[in-house]
């Protein structure tokens, strides 16, 4: 006669394996983790001699370093030596660093008089080195509204556009076309919100004679911190969307077939909560890696000293209990018929 407590245990172990099989992974299990769990927002990476240099936000551009894009990554002090003299206090905004003609180039938005609290505009700074130091160039701004109290910039986005804020110019990125030819592309800040590029000098140290910058895109939402690469399929721009400080803030794409008309462009979002699990997945940056490909850093909102992404609503940067900061991630990308896509998220060594 069969045993049968021992086939009733049989079966409870069989129903037991196919429902831990069929069970998905926790948050905590698929989740991404930073790369470097510190308060990094808005990264710029580069990847120099020696391996990748990271910039972030923060009085007189805070840095990171590393040998590999997950690290370990330490972190470094400020690299701006000082703030140009058309400046005001404030703490430097969302940087841009490139290598330009054997100089590194270093774009920054800095407070300046002339338009309330936190009224911006760029200037650009030159090294020898990735991790600097860095000096401002020249006694004006690079760009910089004309109603603003500084020297006239070369680009003063004339002639004024009166559906614009009075709020400035911030989140500068640099871009290097097929051709050799430069260019900065940037945010009026505030809303509506536009993103604008102008032509740049060889050298990448100033507008070109001639040039005035161009609106690519408007938006009557927050459209900030643009990243542009080029694909065969056309140009890739990468943005982030909506509220900083919260969960829902997210990075978006659009392609273009031509540089400077973006009218029919194509795109959608890329990365948000829903996708990655992730807390405001926004401030995402491109490096070359030396097989030609490309990675990618972005910063998310991680809460009371762990790994894993703030949950919830609100602004996290009212939550001095949640000790939330904007931590640094890195993810290996591909493309899909000229559409990003994440091919592997990458975890802290």
């Amino acid at each position: 006669m069969p045993n049968r407590g021992a086939a009733r245990l049989l079966v409870l172990l069989l129903a037991a394996t196919v429902l831990s099989l069929a069970r998905p992974a926790s948050a905590e299990e698929w989740v991404p983790r930073p790369v470097l769990n510190v308060d990094f927002p808005d990264p710029a990476v580069v990847a120099a001699p020696g391996g990748l240099v990271a910039y972030a936000t923060g009085d007189l551009v805070p840095h990171a370093w590393s040998r590999q894009p997950d690290g370990p990554w330490r972190r470094g002090p400020s690299l701006l030596t000082h703030k140009p003299s058309w400046s005001r206090e404030g703490g430097v905004w969302a940087v841009d660093v490139a290598r330009v003609r054997g100089r590194w180039l270093l774009y920054y938005a800095t407070p300046v008089k002339g338009m309330g609290e936190h009224g911006r505009c760029i200037g650009v700074a030159r090294s020898r080195a990735a991790r600097g130091p860095f000096r401002p160039v020249g006694s004006a701004p690079l760009v910089c509204p004309s109603y603003a109290g500084t020297p006239t910039a070369q680009d003063p986005l004339l002639p004024r556009d009166p559906t614009l804020p009075r709020a400035g110019v911030i989140d500068p990125s640099f871009f290097r076309d097929v051709d050799g030819s430069s260019y900065l592309l940037y945010k009026t800040d505030r809303i509506p919100s536009t993103i604008r590029v102008v032509a740049l000098t060889r050298d990448g140290q100033s507008v070109k004679s001639g040039a005035t910058s161009l609106e690519l895109l408007r938006s009557e939402g927050v459209l900030e911190n643009p990243v542009l690469t080029v694909r065969p399929e056309g140009y890739v721009l990468l943005a982030s969307e909506g509220d900083w400080t919260r969960c829902g803030y997210a990075t978006t794409w659009r392609r273009s077939v031509a540089l400077l008309d973006w009218s029919a462009a194509v795109g959608g979002v890329f990365l948000d909560t829903t996708t990655t699990g992730l807390c405001g997945p926004g401030g995402a940056d491109l490096v070359e890696r030396r097989d030609g490909e490309l990675a990618m850093f972005l910063h998310g909102w991680t809460c009371r000293g762990t790994t894993l992404p703030c949950v919830g609503s609100g602004k996290w940067d009212h939550k001095p209990r949640q000790r939330g900061q904007r931590a640094l991630y890195a993810a290996e990308l591909g493309w899909a018929d000229g559409v990003p896509q994440v091919t592997d998220w990458l975890r802290a060594r």
